[in-house]
């Protein structure tokens, strides 16, 4: 089926927590490999002890966030985020649809039945924090997630991020057109790390800076949680 290749496999293990310890960790690249301009340059980051989670969220656990009201309870939004949700009145994951009480998911095959073991997707940042918030946890940073990429899975969805967007230090935007893609767009932006199924061959690499408006939710982007320690 054509669709298939685009859906993300079940999240069935147990979630455990991967710890990294407080240090200074290298970030970026300096690489002679194909890399966007915003990657760069390589440079040192000090990082505090942490943990994220070595799974995503899954539609099942999601959907105890919604069934628990967390939709209509502002306590966990940001205030934007809270605006944004109750102007465009949404209440539940894009492409998500109830059937007869039972949650279905519009996919490339069609409006399919949610299966609650594959990792919930096409999930704005304002959803991602709220749904992290309620769990009592948050989500990693942009540099947090590449100091532990070798120790996850990554590549099914665009993870979000709690980073800001914007240049590393002594970044040089590209001169012409080429420097119109990713300087001109650092501001008021999220970045999401890894990769997703619809990420194009050569394009899945841990120092790969994504970015999206905050309400952005077509994108194939799921969630990973993280704590402090």
């Amino acid at each position: 089926v054509y669709g298939d290749k685009f859906k993300p496999y079940k999240e069935t293990g147990a979630q455990e927590w991967l710890h990294l310890a407080e240090g200074i960790f290298t970030v970026g690249t300096n690489g002679h490999d194909f890399h966007y301009d915003n990657e760069a340059p390589k440079h040192k980051k000090y990082i505090e002890a942490c943990a994220i989670s070595n799974r995503l969220v899954t539609n099942r656990e999601y959907l105890e966030f919604i069934n628990d009201g967390a939709y209509k309870n502002f306590n966990l939004w940001h205030s934007e985020g809270w605006e944004y949700i109750n102007s465009e009145k949404i209440s539940a994951p894009l492409y998500w649809q109830d059937v007869d009480g039972e949650w279905r998911h519009y996919t490339l095959n069609g409006l399919e039945k949610l299966d609650p073991d594959v990792p919930v997707q096409h999930i704005s940042f304002y959803e991602a924090f709220a749904y992290a918030e309620w769990k009592g946890l948050r989500l990693p940073t942009e540099f947090e997630w590449e100091a532990l990429a070798d120790k996850i899975s990554w590549g099914q969805l665009w993870e979000w991020t709690y980073s800001h967007y914007e240049p590393y230090p002594n970044f040089q935007k590209a001169p012409g057109a080429l420097g119109e893609y990713n300087g001109k767009f650092m501001l008021n932006q999220n970045v999401l790390r890894g990769a997703s199924v619809a990420t194009s061959e050569g394009h899945s690499r841990k120092t790969y800076r994504n970015f999206f408006h905050a309400d952005s939710r077509w994108i194939f982007s799921g969630i990973r949680l993280a704590k402090s320690l």
